[in-house]
């Protein structure tokens, strides 16, 4: 029972080591700076960004393709989002002044950009 008794202590030091670290201002920065474990969860709307970028190569049509893609940014990010925070600064902005670029270059991955704006942002 000693045994089992000290394993049980170990096992609750050790869990309070791990939450203690993440509550640490070190362990907060390393969280925020995981980027690429961000990215690798919205796998998913960076590809149908990249679909529409294929679609915005088209000049003058590139517009209407970006924001197209803006809605549905909107709508992947928008049940996510916290209170207080507009989507207009973090979707619609970005989408509206990538379009202008884009209207006069459409090369322009302005859907993957904002897609990645947006992921860091959230």
């Amino acid at each position: 029972m000693d045994e089992n008794q000290r394993l049980t202590e170990l096992q609750q030091t050790r869990l309070a080591d791990e939450s203690n670290t993440a509550k640490t201002p070190a362990g907060q920065i390393k969280e925020t700076l995981s980027f690429g474990k961000k990215v690798s969860e919205h796998w998913l709307i960076l590809g149908v960004a990249a679909f529409f970028d294929l679609l915005a190569l088209i000049p003058f049509v590139s517009v209407f393709f970006n924001f197209c893609f803006g809605g549905i940014l909107f709508f992947y990010f928008g049940s996510k989002r916290k209170p207080g925070e507009s989507e207009l600064q973090k979707i619609f902005l970005p989408i509206l002044g990538g379009s202008i670029f884009d209207s006069f270059l459409s090369i322009l991955p302005v859907n993957i950009a904002v897609t990645l704006y947006r992921i860091a942002f959230s």
